[in-house]
């Protein structure tokens, strides 16, 4: 099953990725570093193409607030919106 780790390279993601692996699944690690970012969209469809879940592990880069509250409303809706059927 493929399954994309939105946060795929990140300290907790990275973990993630390899047990899922480790289970037999074709797993992407997507992040900024892999060159798909969840707030602007950028990469989003060519990640999850063919993707059966998707799993968000990402980080807001900000702890204030309304910049948790706007990151986490743009990402998830990001995430929504490139949503496909494999």
């Amino acid at each position: 099953m493929k399954i994309v780790v939105a946060g795929g390279h990140g300290l907790i993601g990275s973990k993630l990725v390899g047990r899922l692996k480790l289970r037999g699944h074709e797993v992407i690690a997507a992040s900024r570093r892999s060159g798909m970012n969840t707030v602007t969209g950028e990469g989003l469809s060519e990640a999850m193409s063919g993707a059966y879940a998707v799993v968000d592990v990402t980080n807001a880069p900000s702890f204030d607030q309304p910049d948790v509250t706007e990151f986490f409303r743009r990402s998830t809706g990001q995430l929504l919106a490139g949503r496909t059927r494999p």
